[in-house]
């Protein structure tokens, strides 16, 4: 599922921080989707190809990305909070990124794995 409350959340973590918003990326929200999809079929996060692919979007030369999950299916607020209270996490919700792209897939037992992509 492409796409996802996670944007506003960022952004608001961001304006809490005096930082600009992220503007959602189609680019970066389809290598999400394929990254969210590749942890839920391997039943574990894992970072892989994401930031290499992230740069392919041409949005600038940094880029970013966040992976996690839930037991309980999709739960945006929950990875949010989880995010924000990791040092590497919250680097990159308040980093120097202009761009953003989410999506969460569902194992078949249920797990939820988000892919947030910055830019």
């Amino acid at each position: 599922m492409i796409g996802s409350r996670q944007q506003a959340l960022i952004n608001a973590d961001r304006a809490a921080s005096g930082l600009a918003p992220l503007t959602w990326s189609p680019c970066l929200a389809s290598i999400a989707a394929q990254n969210a999809r590749r942890m839920a079929a391997q039943g574990f996060i894992s970072h892989a190809n994401g930031v290499q692919l992230d740069l392919g979007c041409r949005l600038g030369y940094r880029a970013g990305e966040n992976v996690g999950y839930t037991s309980g299916g999709i739960n945006d607020a929950q990875l949010n909070t989880l995010f924000m209270n990791s040092a590497e996490h919250r680097a990159n919700i308040l980093g120097p990124y202009r761009f953003v792209g989410t999506a969460w897939a569902i194992a078949a037992n249920g797990y939820a794995y988000i892919a947030v992509e910055f830019g």
